[in-house]
């Protein structure tokens, strides 16, 4: 009680001291106006897109919250290498009742294998709402677009000690590379690793981001420990063992083994 008092009169404070800052005509200045009849374009979009070595297009979609008529909107496009991005549209159009709209992206087919290259499509301010959820509704993306060679390897069940979860997941495997790479497993976990001749595993990444956050303490990363992750087989059955500290900002949880086992 006594906590919530002392917010409530900080904010009183605050308020006070706007309405103060805010009572000469001389200072306001008026904001950008909205879009007329609420009209708000915005892009839901995957923005780190792997392409596979066969591959060299993607989409882009974009989305509005009034379906009303038709709507015709430009698409801004900038990247450091237009080389690479080689058929871009210039506009995009949602029919008429139509929430969503998409437009295709062409890459050079010869772009340079596990190399990102970069872009940024933006949308125009007047067809956008000024004060709309950024998190939800962001009138930006920004793309990370790579071609790879990962094709799936094995397929399993994945499990995770610390987070007490079992999922249908599967293993993928670059040759050029000689890497494997589990993605979004758990909590949005994305790692590689290699595996040596005696079935020891080496994880590539130090830190790994989790999708999940603690109510108390904030996100959790997965780290790579000194300890063992290794590959082993028994009975017929194939089980990847990988150890993982949980971390938070505060401290760790402590060391867990997350592990999949390969379908037979």
């Amino acid at each position: 009680m006594k906590i919530s008092k002392i917010f409530l009169m900080a904010g009183l404070a605050i308020m006070t001291i706007v309405a103060t800052s805010c009572s000469s005509k001389d200072d306001w200045t008026p904001g950008e106006p909205t879009t007329s009849g609420g009209q708000n374009v915005y892009l839901d979009t995957e923005e780190n897109i792997a392409l596979p070595m066969d591959g060299n297009t993607f989409e882009v979609t974009f989305k509005r919250t009034t379906t009303n008529g038709d709507l015709t909107i430009p698409v801004n496009f900038s990247t450091p290498t237009p080389e690479i991005f080689t058929s871009v549209p210039s506009t995009v159009t949602f029919a008429s009742g139509a929430s969503e709209a998409k437009i295709t992206i062409t890459c050079k087919q010869d772009m340079e294998v596990f190399h990102t290259y970069r872009a940024t499509i933006t949308i125009d301010q007047q067809y956008t709402m000024q004060y709309a959820d950024a998190e939800t509704n962001c009138p930006k993306a920004e793309l990370n677009v790579i071609k790879e060679d990962y094709q799936p390897f094995k397929s399993g069940t994945y499990y995770s000690q610390f987070f007490e979860t079992e999922e249908p997941a599967v293993l993928e495997y670059s040759e050029m590379m000689d890497v494997y790479r589990f993605k979004d497993v758990t909590e949005g976990q994305t790692f590689t690793f290699t595996v040596d001749e005696d079935n020891n595993i080496s994880i590539i990444e130090a830190k790994i981001p989790t999708s999940y956050v603690h109510s108390s303490y904030g996100p959790i990363t997965a780290n790579r420990t000194n300890k063992p992750s290794f590959v082993e087989v028994e009975d017929g059955v194939t089980t990847y063992y990988f150890n993982f500290e949980y971390t938070v900002n505060a401290g760790s949880f402590g060391a867990y083994y997350d592990y999949f086992v390969v379908n037979p």
